[in-house]
């Protein structure tokens, strides 16, 4: 049995979302809702019911009465959850990969010289009989 439907897709993006959707538990720990960037396939398929939007678990078939992990009710809920909550399309910028190492570089340099002072730093105090 050919089982390509499985095959988990990551989203592309994660984020937290803080808005009215803040829980906070006993303690004070607060937890957010994550806000899920998606691949324009991946979102047909929660669109269309081969995917729960609850636990994100790829379903073979559309529209099962309930996911097979979660147990979600998918053909009464998902729909009307989707359309609600569904932010649109996005686009994602690529990513600029030599300033990212030229950044890289320069963040390199100030902890080499940061650590250099604080050589300097420590030497002078010992010096001075602080240390």
């Amino acid at each position: 049995m050919d089982e390509r439907w499985r095959k988990w897709v990551p989203p592309l993006l994660v984020e937290e979302v803080f808005d009215d959707q803040v829980v906070w538990l006993p303690g004070g720990r607060m937890v957010t809702a994550p806000r899920f960037t998606w691949p324009p396939e991946q979102i047909e398929r929660f669109r269309a019911g081969y995917r729960c939007i609850n636990c994100l678990e790829p379903q073979e078939h559309a529209w099962p009465e309930r996911c097979s992990l979660c147990r979600y009710p998918m053909r009464s809920r998902q729909a009307e959850f989707f359309a609600r909550e569904f932010g649109g399309e996005k686009l994602l910028a690529r990513r600029d990969w030599a300033e990212e190492l030229g950044g890289l570089d320069e963040r390199r340099r100030k902890e080499e010289e940061r650590a250099r002072n604080h050589g300097q730093q420590r030497r002078r105090l010992r010096r001075r009989g602080a240390v």
